[in-house]
């Protein structure tokens, strides 16, 4: 009896410390057939000086789960209505993070694929369209392998090598640039999902 007495204890002081850790608002799609959403917010005003590792740092404070996905979000520093980041958790042992930006319009700004406990991570980014810019991989926050560009028409106008170091070996441009096989399968959304987050 006592034992049962502490862990609902237990668990409600730490439902109550996650609970004052972020803020929870709802996010109303004004797209036909989407509902409300709760978003936990991070007290972190994104901006141009917020990193992903200080991002990862912030939701790794706050008590977790051993299974299933975590969501947390930022708002835009200047414009608290519009959602900039969305964070996510995925696996056992939360094994891998995805951080999605956005762009002001709603759409795809970047997505960077963490592994926890390694330096290296994926980065696609997107044009205001939502269509893919560029791919590629980093480590240590330097470039390394394989980095394809593309252009807004959906074509891939350069190829670069990185060294594992960072250094650039090779470059090759495309003229003209040539089709993708992914690229032809993106649409282009010029403009962007509208949200409102009260």
């Amino acid at each position: 009896m006592l034992r049962r007495r502490f862990l609902i204890i237990s668990f409600f002081l730490i439902g109550l410390a996650a609970s004052g850790q972020y803020k929870v608002k709802m996010l109303v799609k004004q797209s036909p057939g989407y509902g409300q959403y709760k978003l936990k917010i991070i007290p972190i005003p994104y901006d141009s000086t917020v990193t992903d590792s200080s991002i990862i740092q912030c939701i790794d404070t706050l008590p977790s789960y051993l299974f299933g996905v975590r969501t947390y979000n930022l708002m835009y520093k200047d414009d608290s209505m519009r959602l900039a980041i969305m964070v996510n958790e995925h696996g056992m042992f939360r094994k891998k993070v995805f951080i999605t930006e956005y762009w002001k319009n709603g759409n795809i700004k970047r997505e960077a694929i963490y592994k926890r406990h390694s330096r290296h991570y994926l980065c696609y980014n997107y044009y205001a369209n939502e269509i893919l810019a560029s791919q590629g991989k980093y480590r240590k926050n330097k470039k390394i392998g394989k980095w394809v560009y593309i252009n807004t028409g959906k074509k891939k106008i350069r190829v670069e090598h990185y060294a594992a170091d960072g250094t650039l070996k090779r470059t090759r441009n495309f003229k003209p640039p040539h089709s993708t096989f992914a690229a032809i399968f993106m649409v282009a959304k010029p403009e962007g999902s509208p949200y409102i987050v009260k």
